[in-house]
């Protein structure tokens, strides 16, 4: 039997970049969490996946939205994404946001994705959502990165030509 503890240990050894996924549920409620399973898929279209978990509180209204948007964290949202991973019940209570086209955002983030679903996979325990991006814009800030159970600042590159 495979220690899941230490398997999850041997996973946080990559970094990597923190989201607030958000959409609105039925009602037009802005919902979200924190995630960090997100990635590009497809350049042609513009495709993205995020991984979420079927036992948060956040799923319902993730399983049922035509549309979210993954809004990738600034090296000072920290305490954002602490929130945001947290047991509160609606995470958007008291929390800065701005409507978007069809998705809560999140201010001061390095980039906002907005997305239309794609596809949903089934992976057991979680579901894959893909999403087609619609809209995005990125600001030249460092983003949060998480590893091993600590968040950090990336470090930003000079710009190329």
């Amino acid at each position: 039997m495979m220690d899941v503890r230490d398997y999850r240990r041997a996973l946080g050894a990559f970094p990597t970049g923190v989201t607030i996924i958000a959409t609105y549920d039925a009602d037009g409620a802005p919902w979200g969490l924190t995630a960090n399973s997100f990635t590009s898929v497809s350049l042609q279209p513009p495709v993205i996946s995020v991984c979420v978990a079927k036992s948060g509180r956040v799923f319902p209204a993730l399983s049922q939205c035509d549309h979210f948007a993954v809004n990738i964290l600034s090296a000072d949202q920290k305490d954002l994404a602490m929130h945001f991973a947290s047991d509160v019940e609606n995470r958007f209570t008291d929390t800065e946001w701005t409507a978007g086209t069809a998705t809560p955002l999140i201010p001061g983030a390095s980039a906002q994705l907005e997305c239309t679903v794609h596809s949903r996979v089934d992976a057991d325990d979680h579901e894959i959502l893909l999403g087609r991006v619609v809209n995005y814009t990125h600001v030249p800030i460092p983003p949060l990165v998480y590893c091993r159970g600590a968040f950090f600042s990336a470090p930003q590159p000079e710009a190329s030509p």
